[in-house]
């Protein structure tokens, strides 16, 4: 009896025979949705839209620490996900586009003709400055 009782002890408690524990996993929402973000992201520069990339890597950026601080990532992939999503949008750069040229600059004069309003008198012998309203001549 001391036989059976040493030998079913002997087996118990040495952890060989126990299995691994399965690797930590992200929610497959929370996954699927910073994988979207991500495909923004990558979408948006793909086509040289570095203003929409940055908007969309922000929203990354927001996702990933709104799923850190709700509990919905493994500790074991928290500082890899928050450190990549505080770096991207650093990494991306935003030159918004020039806004189109003005005649005058695509004439090349230099001339500012915004406030010419057609008139090119500039006031000439026509009762400008003389009180009575009739032309000086």
């Amino acid at each position: 009896m001391a036989l059976g009782a040493a030998l079913l002890l002997g087996g118990c408690g040495n952890g060989a025979q126990h299995a691994a524990s399965p690797p930590p996993r992200l929610p497959s929402g929370v996954a699927a949705r910073l994988a979207s973000e991500s495909d923004q992201v990558a979408a948006r520069l793909a086509v040289n839209d570095g203003c929409g990339a940055l908007a969309a890597a922000r929203q990354l950026r927001s996702e990933a620490i709104a799923a850190v601080n709700a509990g919905r990532i493994p500790a074991r992939f928290q500082e890899s996900l928050t450190g990549a999503a505080n770096d991207l949008p650093l990494r991306i750069h935003c030159a918004p586009r020039a806004a189109p040229a003005t005649p005058a600059e695509r004439d090349g004069d230099g001339a500012d003709d915004r406030h010419d309003h057609g008139r090119h008198d500039h006031g000439h012998g026509h009762g400008h400055g003389h009180g009575d309203g009739q032309d000086q001549q």
